[in-house]
């Protein structure tokens, strides 16, 4: 908490003492998004031609190809990269260990007319730095074909800039519409433009399972297949192999972007008994159905009394960290009736052996075995804000989805959870305009004020969600998140006393041609 505070009151001097505020010339040049920290308008221009260089050590190489590999389609030039370059037209890039105080993901950016010298404490600032360099070129430097008659000019600047919230996420619905490679990596590619970390794959759900796991091929021969009498179209369904996910997972990580995976429990899990039937406490065999031709939330869950249930979950668990890396495994624990565990008797057995008051505690035993094996792994639990009725551990992290959800939220807060904010109020995308308009996810401010009143250190991040189950194609998905993940990536990256819409909106509209660029349907509001 003091590193933090001390950050803020080095920015509020860094910015008080900035004796003018940006002319409207000056940010008409600087149409960052996310804004930065503090920026600092120098005299001149710096124009790249095919004579730049770039420069960068052994432990920055692959930034350094991948800035190339950014700018060279548009501009034409494919820049050398030299370690040991000292002459001037220069983009360098560097790790220095007294830019400590950036932390993880900071960076500095010096513009003048002969150097351009990105500078951070981690390779994860340096990419940041990049993606806002990439902002400060004119905007066909997205292009991905030559472009002629552009003169490739940025302007001297200095800039200050690390992010407010460690977490800053999408999650996309993989289950009720599958989404292939080539979908997801340009999602990937915009999330890592607007410096958004996090990507949550929601995998499995009652609509399908999409991950493959070699212990139980039924989940990708059977689960992950809608069943045949709904006729829905092959594109929606499949599912991811081990090798695709490896993929993504390099494919992320060198923009920056930690892939999260979501396997949902004890609910939302009638797709593995279509597979595994004998999971569940009637040992039914269920069909895979889209979501509109059944029920939204299913009765079925998985047993919490059955051993062989946790030795399925150990073993998908299990396979699960070793294709993803991060820290966190996403269970679910959200929308799970209780009533099928009411008269199970593997279930009441469970109730009775560990004196548990209820099936809401039932659930929170269930959640805690599970987060037991997790932290075996070395990795940490996060749960939709469910998790938190009937008991929770002091060291999961909750996802508070549910707007009315407040008392809870603070509650979790002072027990000294960790929080990420993704309220139904102004972050699910799924939504309409009319419900969440673009102004109001950035007033999402008002509930962040809560929580920093209280504990401003539990707040590990911001999340929006998009849910599958309605715009189930590419551009209608699009048109959905987009422009409103521009909007979340400010609110979880720029200071709140550095931010204003009437200064946001113009940048706004300046990004729509860049979402063009990028291929990316949008609403214009």
């Amino acid at each position: 908490m003091m590193k933090r505070m001390l950050w803020i009151f080095s920015l509020c001097l860094i910015l008080y003492s900035c004796k003018e505020p940006l002319t409207e010339e000056v940010q008409a040049e600087i149409q960052v998004i996310p804004r930065p920290q503090v920026i600092t308008v120098l005299e001149g221009t710096f124009e790249m031609t095919s004579k730049t260089s770039i420069k960068a050590n052994r432990d920055l190489m692959v930034q350094a190809e991948q800035l190339r590999d950014y700018l060279s389609p548009a501009s034409g030039y494919v820049l050398p990269i030299n370690k040991r370059h000292t002459g001037g037209n220069l983009i360098e890039l560097k790790l220095l260990d007294e830019l400590s105080t950036l932390g993880e993901e900071g960076y500095e950016m010096t513009i003048t007319s002969k150097k351009v010298l990105i500078t951070a404490h981690r390779s994860q600032g340096i990419i940041w730095g990049i993606q806002t360099l990439r902002q400060l070129f004119p905007v066909e430097i997205l292009r991905e074909a030559a472009v002629d008659d552009v003169a490739w000019e940025l302007p001297c600047v200095n800039i200050l800039d690390k992010p407010r919230f460690e977490w800053r996420g999408l999650m996309i619905d993989y289950s009720r519409t599958f989404w292939n490679i080539s979908h997801t990596k340009k999602y990937i590619d915009a999330l890592s433009y607007y410096k958004m970390n996090r990507l949550h794959m929601h995998l499995t759900d009652d609509q399908g399972w999409r991950i493959e796991i070699e212990k139980y091929p039924a989940l990708t021969e059977i689960a992950s297949q809608f069943d045949t009498v709904y006729h829905e179209p092959r594109e929606r369904e499949g599912y991811y192999s081990r090798e695709d996910i490896r993929e993504l997972v390099r494919y992320a990580e060198a923009r920056g972007v930690e892939l999260i995976p979501e396997i949902e429990m004890p609910g939302h899990t009638t797709e593995v008994f279509a597979a595994y039937p004998e999971l569940s406490c009637t040992g039914d065999t269920l069909s895979v159905h889209p979501f509109f031709k059944g029920p939204g939330i299913h009765n079925e869950i998985f047993c919490a009394g059955k051993k062989e249930t946790f030795e399925f979950l150990e073993n998908v668990l299990s396979e699960v960290s070793e294709l993803f890396p991060s820290e966190y495994i996403h269970i679910g624990g959200d929308e799970a009736p209780k009533v099928l565990w009411k008269t199970c008797p593997h279930c009441q057995r469970v109730i009775k052996e560990y004196s548990l008051k209820d099936e809401d505690e039932l659930q929170s035993w269930f959640i805690r075995q599970v987060e037991g094996y997790i932290q075996s792994k070395g990795k940490k639990l996060i749960g939709w804000d469910e998790i938190t009725e009937g008991g929770l551990s002091g060291t999961a992290t909750v996802m508070f989805w549910r707007a009315g959800m407040e008392n809870a939220l603070l509650s979790a807060v002072e027990q000294g959870n960790m929080v990420i904010l993704t309220p139904t109020s102004h972050c699910y995308f799924d939504y309409t305009y009319d419900r969440i308009s673009t102004e109001k996810v950035y007033s999402l401010e008002s509930i962040i004020d809560k929580i920093e009143t209280l504990n401003p250190e539990k707040i590990l991040g911001v999340q929006a969600n998009f849910w599958s189950h309605i715009d189930r194609t590419e551009p209608g998905m699009d048109r959905q998140i987009f422009p409103r993940l521009l909007v979340l990536a400010e609110v979880g990256w720029t200071e709140a006393l550095n931010r204003e819409w009437d200064h946001f909106s113009p940048r706004l509209e300046h990004h729509y041609q860049s979402l063009d660029l990028l291929d990316i349907y949008y609403t214009d509001e």
